[in-house]
């Protein structure tokens, strides 16, 4: 029987990464799951189930677990603003230049 030879996960990672379409469309989805999870995290910190973040944003229970689980591609400011008011919170956007990577 032939040995599989298992590559570790950076390597196929850091492989791709050197495609500049590859690498911008993983620099996105990477930012997309920063603000979910950042979403997550504060609904879970104030103690609130999806359904009562639903009815303080006047949306369904189902709406926040796609929003949650990243299902809905384009949600925009204005419903990032709700949940921060339905949450009791601040939204801070911010762009930041990415540190230089050594080569």
């Amino acid at each position: 029987m032939k040995r599989v030879q298992l590559i570790a996960h950076k390597e196929v990672l850091g492989k791709y990464l050197k495609d500049e379409k590859f690498r911008k469309d993983y620099e996105q989805e990477l930012e997309k799951l920063r603000i979910v999870h950042a979403l997550v995290s504060l609904r879970e910190r104030r103690g609130l189930t999806q359904a009562a973040l639903a009815r303080r944003m006047h949306v369904t229970q189902p709406f926040i677990a796609k929003l949650e689980s990243g299902q809905i591609r384009n949600f925009n400011l204005e419903t990032l603003v709700k949940v921060a008011v339905a949450l009791d919170s601040e939204l801070e956007v911010r762009f930041r230049p990415h540190i230089a990577r050594a080569a």
